[in-house]
């Protein structure tokens, strides 16, 4: 048995001596089946790869010992070409956008006559990610009789390129498909308190209750939050708590309006969107867009503004939600991964650097709530909110936003509050239960159905899900939809009616010292019929 364990430690160190290109060699030799349930496949790959961080129904996470990562991706495509998948997906790129250019792309026939497609793409090396592997290799095996392309997506550096290009060619060829195993989509029924404290404001939502909030009309970058919104809270006979604004990246916090709404015992929600206008008179040669600031922030260029933000909001003293870079699983914002080259992790370290530089300033009062949109724009599994997801340690909420369009528009399909929530809950909290949930934005169009029986069935659907602690009305008329709670006498009446609902009228925003005596007071009510029983 000794002598046995010498020739195996013997080899080991021999494999690590190896450069690269001969460990292949050596994996070569001893290679394991790799299987996929969820995403139905199975292929071989070397004894070196080890999953890591795969995500259910979404995405195998393979890494290499030098850091290197392959994801591989089961994409459905019933409905739509290939071609439309792997050049829709890569289009970004090929235009040379966020800073990364394409060096080569060909058409191949694999091992096992599947046809494939392959890319090769970089970007600069970024110095404040460790172990940054900033070279792209994928290949896109085409499945018509699944109706499937297995895309095996490389990241890596140019020291190992020849490496895992290799290693992906011979998964690939190695692949074959079956059927995607069954999703149980069941959410497992989870209560939660929430009680948040800052210098003199309390946050307290019970087991049986949530938050309202708003998103009413304002000037953003003078913001007066409450001015025109009290007289219509009078009308609707409803105080929402919850306020909620945007602001760009080139805007500061309105200091003294927020702290405003906070004396007026409100809290609120800041979407702290990434982007800065680009004016084409500047730059022929790009359209009048937001910049891509993924890679800048991660570069540290953004450093000075963000610890800005990040002191202002300390200054608050109170519990503020920053919801940063929201719907980023979205083509129309700049945020979106399509624009910096697919790659997803560079958000999450956007987002991590954004929450470490909180922490540094000693902003531990803002409360960061991680949002995608419920439906993602490409729908391709690579752009899954969950491949954006920065992790349980980073984010304190987590967010859900849905909009039921109605039919103003060509494309749009009316949708009612339980096709759009009920999905995107159970989904959400079968990854995420550990966390809270809001609805950070929502609303429903008049037009393609009754508004006001999506607002009463839909709001009464909240019972059902009690992970939901808070949830946003944007109220605002956005084009031809009309989003605004008073678009009808029957939607005004209906969202009034509505409001009454137990689980709604219960009040979450106190001053501590207001909260305190209530609380004494019901200790001392407890107490006596204690006593009155004895």
């Amino acid at each position: 048995m000794k002598r046995l364990a010498t020739i195996f430690m013997s080899v080991i160190l021999l494999f690590g001596c190896l450069p690269l290109e001969a460990a292949y060699a050596e994996d070569g030799m001893a290679k394991r089946d790799f299987v996929s349930y969820n995403l139905g496949f199975v292929c071989k790959i070397p004894i070196s790869m080890q999953e890591k961080g795969s995500i259910e129904d979404v995405a195998a996470r393979l890494e290499g010992p030098d850091g290197s990562r392959i994801y591989i991706y089961s994409q459905d495509i019933k409905g739509m070409s290939p071609q439309t998948y792997i050049y829709y997906s890569n289009k970004q790129i090929r235009a040379g956008r966020g800073g990364f250019t394409m060096l080569s792309e060909r058409a191949t026939t694999l091992a096992s006559s599947a046809k494939a497609y392959e890319f090769l793409y970089q970007r600069d090396a970024i110095s404040n990610i460790e172990n940054d592997k900033n070279v792209y290799f994928e290949i896109n095996a085409v499945y018509p009789q699944f109706n499937r392309v297995l895309t095996f997506w490389v990241k890596t550096d140019s020291a190992n390129l020849d490496y895992y290009t290799q290693m992906a060619r011979d998964m690939a060829s190695s692949a074959w498909l079956f059927e995607k195993g069954v999703k149980n989509q069941r959410a497992p029924y989870v209560q939660r308190d929430i009680d948040i404290k800052g210098n003199s404001t309390r946050l307290k939502i019970g087991k049986d209750s949530m938050m309202w909030g708003i998103m009413h009309p304002h000037n953003l970058n003078g913001a007066d939050y409450t001015t025109n919104l009290v007289p219509f809270e009078k009308n609707v006979g409803k105080k929402f708590e919850f306020l909620m604004t945007y602001s760009d990246f080139e805007h500061n916090v309105n200091l003294k309006e927020v702290q405003d709404v906070y004396a007026d015992e409100r809290v609120m929600m800041l979407t702290w969107q990434p982007w800065v206008y680009i004016d084409k008179t500047q730059n022929e040669n790009i359209e009048n867009e937001s910049a891509i600031l993924i890679p800048e922030i991660i570069k540290g260029n953004y450093d000075d503004y963000i610890r800005s933000w990040a002191r202002d909001i300390k200054s608050i003293g109170e519990p503020v939600f920053v919801r940063f870079a929201n719907e980023m699983n979205g083509d129309w914002d700049s945020w979106c991964a399509w624009y910096f080259g697919k790659d997803t992790e560079l958000y999450n370290e956007a987002w991590k650097r954004i929450e470490t530089i909180f922490h540094e300033e000693g902003a531990d009062n803002a409360q960061f709530v991680w949002n995608p949109h419920d439906r993602s724009y490409p729908d391709f599994d690579w752009n899954s909110p969950h491949m954006y997801y920065p992790g349980d340690e980073h984010v304190d909420w987590v967010g859900l936003t849905g909009y039921n369009n109605g039919t103003s528009f060509t494309g749009d399909v009316w949708r009612e509050f339980g096709d759009i929530y009920q999905p995107v809950y159970d989904d959400y909290m079968k990854h995420y239960r550990e966390k809270p949930f809001m609805i950070t934005e929502f609303s429903c169009n008049e037009d393609g159905g009754d508004k006001a029986s999506w607002i009463r069935n839909g709001f009464s659907s909240f019972a059902n899900m009690p992970n939901i602690k808070a949830a946003v009305w944007f109220n605002q008329i956005d084009t031809r939809w009309l989003y605004n709670i008073d678009s009808s006498e029957a939607s005004f009446a209906a969202f009034k009616e509505s409001m009454k609902n137990p689980l709604f009228s219960v009040k979450n925003v106190y001053k501590e010292e207001e909260l305190q005596t209530e609380e004494k007071t019901q200790q001392e009510k407890t107490e006596t019929n204690k006593n009155a029983k004895k």
